[in-house]
This record gives C-alpha cells, sequence and structure tokens, in this order.
C-alpha cells in the first residue's frame, strides 16, 4: 500500500512514517495542509492519514477540496478531541475512520487495513482479470464462469493481489492485510496460503509471481493470437 501521512507534528509524523514503512507499506510524509493537498493531488495513495488541525490548511479543509474534486481515497482522521460529537464531525465531513489522540500504533495500522480492505474495488460490484471475475459485494470468483471455491483467507489474498494486479506487494504488506497485527500467525501461515491458492489458479491464465527478496505479483497472461 502507498500511504500519505499529513502531520504537522515532525517526530510524530516521522515515527508513524517509520513504522509504517517497518510493516512494508510504502509512506509520503506532508507537514501542513498545503503540502498534505499537494501530495494528495499528485500521486495516486491507497489510504491517508491525515491530522484535523495542520498549519496553513485545516484536515476538514483538505479533505473538502479533495472530495469537491472527486478523489475519494480512503481516510483516517488524528484527532485530540475525543467528545462523540467531535467523533461524528469527522465520519459526516468525509473521513472513513477517525483515531483519537494519543494513540496505539497497532490500533493505528489496524485500522488502516480495515480501510484498505473495505476499499478494494469501491465504486464498482465486479472486478475482472483475464479469466477471473470477482463478484466484490458477494465475495465470489469465478474462473470462465467456474465458481472458484476460496476460504475467505484465500478470497482476501486473491483480492489484495487482484486490486494491485501487475504491482509489486510486499510480504509484510500482504501479512499485515491478512492478519491481525497482534495476532501470532505461524511462519509459514502465507506461503501455504499462497501454495493453496496458486493450485487454484492453475490453468486460469493468471499466476501468483514470487519476486524473490521483494514480493509477489499477480500477472495476467497475454491471450494467445489468433
Amino acid at each position: 500500500m502507498k500511504v500519505l501521512v499529513v502531520e504537522d507534528n515532525t517526530l510524530l509524523g516521522k515515527s508513524v512514517k517509520r513504522g509504517l514503512e517497518e510493516v512494508g507499506w510504502t509512506v509520503d510524509l506532508a507537514l501542513d495542509g498545503d503540502e498534505g493537498l499537494y501530495c494528495a493531488e499528485s500521486c495516486d495513495y491507497d489510504v491517508i492519514v491525515l491530522d484535523w488541525m495542520l498549519p496553513k490548511r485545516s484536515g476538514f479543509e483538505l479533505l473538502k477540496e479533495l472530495r469537491v474534486k472527486g478523489r475519494n481515497t480512503p481516510t483516517i482522521m488524528l484527532t485530540a478531541k475525543s467528545a462523540v460529537t467531535d467523533r461524528v464531525e469527522c465520519l459526516d465531513r468525509g473521513a472513513d475512520d477517525y483515531l483519537v489522540k494519543p494513540f496505539e500504533f497497532v490500533e493505528l495500522v489496524a485500522r488502516l487495513n480495515a480501510i484498505y480492505r473495505r476499499s478494494i474495488g469501491q465504486g464498482t460490484s465486479t472486478m475482472i482479470l483475464g479469466t477471473l471475475a470477482f463478484d466484490l459485494a458477494g465475495q465470489q470468483v469465478t474462473v470462465n464462469g467456474r465458481h472458484l471455491e476460496l476460504t475467505g483467507k484465500e478470497y482476501d489474498l486473491l483480492a489484495a493481489l487482484a486490486a494491485k494486479s501487475g504491482q509489486l506487494l510486499k510480504r509484510n504488506t500482504l501479512v499485515g492485510i491478512l492478519y491481525q497485527l497482534d495476532s501470532e500467525p505461524e511462519s509459514n501461515s502465507l506461503d501455504v496460503l499462497l501454495a493453496r491458492v496458486r493450485r487454484k489458479l492453475a490453468g486460469s491464465g493468471v499466476e501468483v509471481a514470487t519476486i524473490r527478496g521483494k514480493g509477489f505479483v499477480l500477472r495476467v497472461a497475454d491471450p494467445l493470437p489468433r
């Protein structure tokens, strides 16, 4: 995932950036509202972490500008205000979630993963990749019209890879999406899951390739020339 953190507290911003990079995400840090808006309009992010109170332009002003321009990047608002009315205001103004300062880093990561999972395929009911068709509402996958039997974890893995088809996803990123940060999956859990998904994709023309030492990429084979 590519994340934009907009936070004017330099120490906190750098700490969040470093922590998210350690779990496998690519992170840009902006230190005021104007810089945050520039970044958000110049690059496609999967999620934005946005402080409420910012110099030059508040988090709400930034978010409103993005929404007016049709940029619906999932956004979690950071706020020092803990009243119910303040939290409701965050959601009413277009934030997808909020987190009250001070917060535990593990909770931020869990909320970001949840927002990202919800955002996969947002705005569309289907996703087509070669012979694969994803029914995002029903969380079902077909291959050439044939239903593909998947467990919940297998579906989540395939959907995460499909949403970034052709792009590298780091091992840590996939582990973060699939498992709670405070859980302790077996060290080979992801490899076992990948092996099962690969077996089920056999013959579909879609593969999950391993980029040694870096991560995984879902690739769709070019159709054979007629």
